[in-house]
């Protein structure tokens, strides 16, 4: 880490920053701290009759320059058991301070030599608030991933969820976790905030069967995206690229079969009519219309021009391709190698799902890539993290405008620990979903 951000990381009061200074300091991390220049007086170093080294500052990775103009710098890494060395070649920094030159107008050596001793210790993650080195090529060089505090809490707590640890909140010496089942459910609920609402005031008005679904599904939708996050962090491998598509597909499926339950749950709202009752279908005109006049908050939705119904259509184009043909699994390389997995449809396929949800973000790039990397390739995670936020939007607005038909109902008492609040703040910032377009 950065020990520029570590010292703001531990001077913060800011509960992101509580949440990383403690997660970082777990036992399944290990840390150490970079300075430009080097560690400052007073840290804690190993005794000098050490049987190896002696004198290193513990906690650090020191970089030290040399007479050797090939070998121009060696790297000291020291814990309290251990200590371990390295050295970087002249070309290894010409290499990264040519890039950020190129990108920045300007070389700026010390940061160059930041990002190539990460990358040379085999760090996996290197936390800074250099901008310079927050988006850069860079990043897709080797396995080290560059992120700024906010981000790497986020990748840090994906980390302990895929080693088992569900943790809610960790505050000093207090810490919260859960089942996986409860934390997801906690994650949708701190993510859609009408969603614990509707379930404790729909109980008795709505299908149970129902409820439990919503339930469900909502709890599928961060399962799948933590799974797909940790699946495209590896090397595309046959067996990786398999579970990926079976990963995705899955829960493209259950998104759109949840934007099916949510009309369901609508229906059971709305005044029947006294002649054949029509088919619940949100591509069903005459269904949606007599929806919309009794749910009028459900227009910006649900009309033609609705923001979830061009969404909803993107996700059935894919759901569609996917049950009549099933999709290749297709490893594509990015411009230096790195692997990547993609989902393959036909042009069509691309251009139908391009033309609806080129509407949510007026013509605008989708985010950090393109959804399609060349009209028919879908990058499974970049379309799961663009479309995600929307579908929590859809999934909050047509539960709020629900809510505003069932009666009140008393609110279970708090957690004294841990209020709501401060959990579903600690949630929102340990699983970050990108706020939609």
């Amino acid at each position: 880490m950065d020990a520029s951000a570590w010292v703001r990381v531990q001077e913060s009061d800011d509960l992101p920053d509580i949440l990383l200074r403690t997660l970082i300091l777990s036992e399944r991390i290990t840390m150490t701290l970079y300075g430009d220049d080097g560690p400052p007086d007073g840290v804690e170093r190993r005794p000098m009759d050490s049987l190896f080294g002696g004198g290193e500052a513990i906690g650090w990775t020191v970089v030290m320059e040399t007479d050797d103009q090939l070998v121009p710098y060696e790297i000291t890494t020291a814990t309290t058991k251990r200590v371990t060395g390295g050295a970087l070649f002249e070309g290894q920094v010409f290499e990264a301070r040519m890039i950020l030159g190129q990108e920045r107008a300007a070389a700026d050596e010390r940061d160059a030599l930041l990002i190539t001793v990460a990358q040379e210790v085999g760090a996996d993650l290197l936390i800074t608030e250099r901008a310079s080195l927050l988006d850069t090529r860079l990043l897709e060089r080797g396995n080290c991933q560059v992120a700024g505090p906010a981000d790497a809490l986020a990748l840090v707590a994906l980390y302990l969820r895929a080693a088992g640890e569900f943790i809610t909140a960790k505050l000093d010496s207090w810490s919260f976790t859960a089942t996986p089942t409860r934390f997801y459910q906690q994650m949708a609920e701190a993510h859609i905030p009408s969603l614990a609402g509707f379930v404790r005031r729909g109980d008795g008005r709505v299908t149970a069967a129902r409820l439990l679904t919503v339930l469900s599904r909502a709890r599928s939708l961060f399962a799948a995206r933590d799974r797909i996050a940790l699946l495209t962090s590896e090397p595309a491998t046959e067996d990786i690229a398999e579970e990926i598509s079976l990963t995705f597909t899955h829960a493209l499926v259950d998104m759109v079969a949840f934007h099916d339950v949510l009309a369901r749950v609508v229906n059971e709202c709305l005044k029947q009519p006294e002649t054949e009752p029509q088919r619940i279908k949100w591509q069903n005109h005459a269904w949606c219309e007599r929806a919309i006049d009794q749910f009028p908050e459900l227009r910006a939705l649900w009309s033609a021009d609705g923001y979830a119904k061009r969404l909803n259509h993107a996700m059935r184009v894919i759901r569609n391709e996917i049950h009549d043909v099933a999709p290749s699994i297709v490893p594509f390389r990015d411009e230096h190698g790195a692997d990547q997995v993609g989902l393959a449809f036909h042009f069509d396929v691309g251009s139908r799902v391009r033309e609806s949800l080129d509407t949510l973000v007026d013509q605008r790039n989708y985010g950090v890539r393109q959804v399609f990397t060349d009209g028919h390739l879908i990058d499974p995670h970049i379309f799961y993290e663009f479309v995600l936020p929307w579908m929590l939007r859809s999934v909050d607005d047509i539960l709020t405008a629900l809510l505003r038909r069932l009666p009140e109902r008393a609110q279970a008492e708090p957690s004294v620990l841990l209020p709501e609040a401060v959990r579903d703040d600690a949630l929102r910032s340990l699983a970050r979903v990108p706020a939609h377009q």
